[in-house]
């Protein structure tokens, strides 16, 4: 944390680096899973259209995941608590549509706000074959969102360290001063 705290790089370039890390180290298999259309095409009928976009929402779709547990693990000391936190929060998102459905089946104004969590209805809207537009800015902005909350965390623990060593610095200041 000291090295993160203290560094001469801005936050945002140290959360959008490591963001653009996890996300190249996650499009690595989904770069290689672009080849198998092209060898089905090559071998009989693809519909090249519908897996590529199968295959963008499946990126979106971890890139907001990614974003996710950076945001949760901004805010605690703890990987294991993170990673619970994480799963958790991506458990709620995947049933999102269940609960909604299970609150109100005509739609009230708190399945309306609900809904704004659900995270794999856009996914299926893009699995449909149809580039949704909606969707890929719905993971898009999702991500931006995380990602600069993420910042505020981090921007939050480094003033309140900050504060922190202030007063203790002042207290050994003052108790050097008895001393003396």
């Amino acid at each position: 944390d000291q090295l993160l705290l203290t560094a001469p790089v801005s936050l945002t370039g140290v959360v959008m680096g490591k963001f653009l890390a996890m996300a190249t180290i996650f499009l690595i298999p989904v770069a290689l899973c672009a080849f198998c259309p092209l060898i089905i095409a090559m071998n009989g009928e693809a519909r090249l259209l519908s897996d590529y976009a199968a295959l963008l929402a499946f990126f979106l779709m971890g890139c907001v995941f990614i974003a996710i547990g950076m945001f949760l693990s901004s805010l605690t000391e703890s990987q294991v608590i993170a990673a619970v936190l994480t799963f958790l929060v991506l458990f709620l998102g995947y049933m999102m549509d269940s609960i909604c459905s299970i609150i109100s089946s005509t739609g009230n104004l708190l399945t309306k706000l609900l809904r704004c969590f659900d995270l794999y209805t856009p996914f299926s809207n893009l699995l449909n074959g149809t580039l949704d537009v909606s969707s890929i800015v719905y993971y898009v902005s999702v991500t931006a969102l995380v990602l600069f909350l993420t910042v505020q965390s981090i921007q939050k623990r480094r003033y309140s360290m900050s504060v922190k060593n202030l007063s203790f610095s002042a207290y050994s200041t003052g108790m050097i001063a008895v001393a003396v």
